[in-house]
């Protein structure tokens, strides 16, 4: 009787201290394809894929033992691969995982990643050098004080075996396969790809030139139609030559077998334009477009906006080319809509307005294009009336359109921004209704992991929460978390919002020590894409800031939410209240009652028309800080101010302890 297979190809241990590393060999292994032509020679042995790949991404639970799931995870895969360095020597979880897979299957490999540490050096001598922890290191785990065994390693460091020849290594360990073997397929399919890929670019831009040639010479009569063409063949010459060098950036031979990352293909190629030269300055402006576009599409938007910026200033406005002002139109929309993403309102406002001055009339699909972007500003500067307007038109626009890829992301992009508006009118019910109707259209249209459907996935959390749906929220973001860490770097704005509705939801649950990395996170991308006169900055700020509080870390805390009180002061952003509230605890807590009484009186005011657990926080914290300033608080309705917050969030939340002690230190004054 066959033996059924097991769920997982590996079962990735690590410390989350090494997070960033373990999540980069997690994609790298869940995107690995077995060479076809070493399939042939081991037919029927190998698989085609080395996913799935079980990697554990929340913070284990307080005890001494492994829970049921990640027994349960451990039992269900084929092999343990151990991301090794001294922070994972150090962790209790770590060790326990590699102890409970090797007693209960000594059959099943064991294998060793190395990116940080000393692999020679005894884990038991040197705990804060040594890169095996102790239950790898140890030929029998059973015998602490025993003699060390050898584990199967593929050194990641620079100064070892790099990234790349380790992973090839690790693989070709799960593959039980020869590394020289796996490296010599795995470097022939690369080489196959590029040539296919430089061949299709020929194929395609020698089809774009012909199709030039023809529609100029259709166009034109006599000598000007012979001129133009021969102009127009001469650009797509030019645009031929560029692609193909291009291309020529990530061939395998120049790469000499490390990867090359889209970013570093875009960087290399924006620095050929710059020494390119171009004849006719439209060819230049097209591609500082589509280089700015793909800048935007991996969230790098500051990057983007500069290039489109440049093809904005490198488009001439006289030539009479119908296809320069379309160019110039698109240009314009994409960074305002760059600018919407960064934060810059009045600046995307002034592209848009600025599509009218031109004088160029836009094709309907164009028009709602603007339109949405143009309604997403006026909803973030809380200008309902005028951005409903604006999301009509969009789909008016739209009426009567032929079906398209295009279309279909505009129209879902309607969807999106009505319901933004319904979110900010506290309609959560509404709002959830239209995100996922948008996100299914999104998905259909461009694919679950495209940024747009993505953008929608993490709005259908946030109503999902706004709404009181812990759960929901929970799991669309982790959802969503999944496919973003696909398509973007680590410190995306994409990845920096969901980091910090996650480790917001962590920080309510009162898991403190999972929060505070993703948290952290989350403010650093925003400081690094964002304006910073970015209003929603307010949010990272509030809520690291309330989870320093929390753990009695002030000095950072007040620094914190100080900044955020200067940004959400100037927009009027909805976290004034909360971030007055937060601030009116840590003085009243401190020797600053005075000035603490003064924060909790203006949170008072602040919090009146918004949600009613944030005025209950206000009023507790105002009566904690009477009773600190030697006044006497009315508190006829502190106990149900506490009942509310219980009810909103759960009963390990910081948030309601705090409340709670708040309320103790009433009774005790009176």
């Amino acid at each position: 009787m066959n033996t059924p297979p097991l769920r997982y190809r590996a079962f990735l241990s690590y410390s989350h201290r090494d997070e960033p590393q373990a999540r980069a060999l997690h994609r790298r292994l869940e995107r690995f394809r077995v060479p076809r032509a070493l399939k042939r020679v081991r037919e029927g042995e190998l698989p085609a894929r080395l996913h799935p790949v079980f990697r554990d991404r929340d913070e284990l639970a307080s005890s001494a033992q492994l829970s049921q799931s990640i027994e349960a995870a451990l039992d269900e895969s084929e092999a343990l691969v151990v991301v090794c360095s001294p922070a994972s020597s150090a962790s209790i979880w770590v060790n326990l995982e590699i102890a409970y897979f090797r007693r209960t299957h000594p059959d099943r490999p064991v294998l060793a990643f190395v990116v940080a540490g000393d692999p020679g050096l005894d884990p038991r001598i040197h705990p804060d050098q040594a890169a095996f922890p102790p239950m790898l290191a140890l030929a029998h785990i059973d015998q602490p004080d025993g003699a060390l065994g050898e584990p199967l390693a593929a050194d990641a460091r620079p100064e070892g075996d790099g990234f790349s020849h380790a992973f090839l290594k690790l693989a070709a360990g799960l593959l039980e396969v020869r590394y020289d073997e796996l490296r010599r397929r795995d470097q022939k399919r690369r080489q196959r790809f590029w040539i296919a890929a430089v061949s299709s670019a020929l194929a395609l831009a020698a089809a774009f030139a012909l199709l030039a040639w023809q529609a100029t010479r259709a166009r034109n009569a006599a000598r000007v139609a012979q001129a133009r063409a021969e102009l127009e063949l001469a650009s797509e010459r030019q645009t031929r030559e560029f692609l193909i060098s291009v291309f020529e950036l990530a061939d395998a031979n120049e790469a000499r077998g490390e990867r090359v990352t889209v970013r570093e293909v875009l960087d290399r190629a924006v620095a050929r334009i710059d020494r390119t030269e171009f004849s006719r300055p439209a060819i230049r402006g097209r591609f500082l477009a589509t280089l700015g576009q793909a800048y935007s599409s991996l969230g790098l938007n500051r990057r983007g906006s500069e290039l489109l910026q440049q093809s904005i200033a490198a488009l001439p406005h006289d030539d009479g080319d119908p296809d320069t002002a379309r160019q110039r139109i698109a240009n314009r929309i994409a960074l305002a809509g760059n600018l919407l993403d960064m934060g810059e309102y009045e600046a995307a406002l002034a592209q848009l307005d600025a599509l009218a001055q031109d004088g160029t009339v836009l094709d309907p699909l164009q028009r709602a294009k603007a339109a949405n972007v143009r309604g997403s500003v006026l909803t973030y500067l809380e200008r309902d009336v005028e951005a409903s307007a604006a999301f009509d038109s969009a789909a008016e626009s739209l009426e009567g359109a032929a079906a398209s890829r295009e279309v279909e992301e505009a129209r879902a992009t309607t969807r999106l921004g009505q319901a933004d508006l319904a979110l900010f009118a506290g309609d959560a019910a509404s709002a959830q209704a239209r995100y996922a109707e948008a996100a299914k259209r999104l998905s259909q249209a461009l694919g679950e992991d495209h940024p747009t459907t993505l953008a929608a996935l993490i709005s259908l959390g946030s109503a999902a929460y706004r709404g009181g749906d812990r759960d929901t929220a929970r799991s669309t973001w982790r959802h969503a978390l999944h496919l973003a860490e696909k398509v973007f770097d680590h410190d995306s704005p994409q990845m920096g919002t969901l980091s910090n509705n996650l480790g917001l939801l962590l920080l309510e649950d009162g898991d403190l020590d999972a929060a505070e990395p993703l948290l952290r996170d989350a403010l650093a991308s925003d400081r690094k894409h964002r304006s910073t006169q970015f209003d929603d900055l307010a949010y990272p700020l509030y809520n690291l800031g309330y989870l320093l509080l929390a753990r009695g870390q002030d000095e950072e805390a007040r620094k914190l939410l100080d900044e955020g009180l200067e940004l959400a002061r100037s927009s009027g952003h909805r976290m004034l209240g909360a971030i007055l509230s937060a601030l009116a605890d840590l003085h009243c807590s401190g020797k600053e009652a005075r000035d603490g009484l003064a924060y909790a009186q203006r949170a008072i005011e602040s919090t009146r028309q918004s949600d009613p657990w944030r005025a209950a926080q206000a009023r507790l914290t105002l009566a904690y800080c009477q009773v600190r300033n030697g006044e006497s608080p009315e508190a006829a309705t502190l106990a149900s101010d506490l009942e509310l917050l219980r009810e909103h969030w759960p009963s390990a939340s910081p948030f309601v302890a705090r409340a709670a002690a708040q309320l103790r230190a009433v009774h005790a004054a009176r």
